[in-house]
């Protein structure tokens, strides 16, 4: 989905950190892939990149787009589930991963640009790939929003 448009979010604080996700990998291919890596290939000024990290969406009762990292808000406290970046993860042929990735983004300061282009990088048999993806997630200086509770 997040190929297709703007994910985005306009109430982000300055030094505060966020859950930034990248497209869910699907597999089109008739061979299963691992995915090793995945990451935003622009970086706004205002926002750094802390980490990456790979979750499993039945851990995290589905995919994350964005989200604070505090736990507030409509997602938990994603630092106790379990990472699985650094590990290959297989893709089965013709079907999505179970697994989706996420940039850990702190604010620094003003933001004019976007966070986008994502790139994944893969083998299939023993050849390697990077692919590249169209992503955009847009992240604005805003009025914070309350939490109950």
């Amino acid at each position: 989905m997040q190929s297709a448009g703007d994910v985005g979010y306009e109430h982000a604080q300055v030094g505060e950190e966020y859950w930034a996700g990248l497209p869910l990998p699907w597999n089109e291919s008739g061979k299963d892939i691992q995915i090793t890596r995945a990451k935003f290939t622009h970086v706004p000024k205002g926002l750094k990149v802390i980490e990456y990290r790979a979750f499993n969406g039945d851990d995290t009762d589905g995919n994350v787009l964005f989200a604070r990292t505090d736990g507030k808000g409509s997602v938990g406290d994603l630092f106790k589930a379990r990472n699985y970046a650094g590990h290959p993860m297989t893709v089965k042929a013709k079907t999505g991963s179970h697994v989706y990735y996420v940039a850990r983004v702190k604010v620094t300061g003003p933001i004019h640009d976007n966070l986008s282009g994502c790139s994944y990088w893969y083998r299939q048999g023993s050849t390697e790939f990077q692919q590249q993806l169209d992503c955009s997630t847009i992240v604005r200086l805003g009025k914070p929003l309350k939490y109950e509770g």
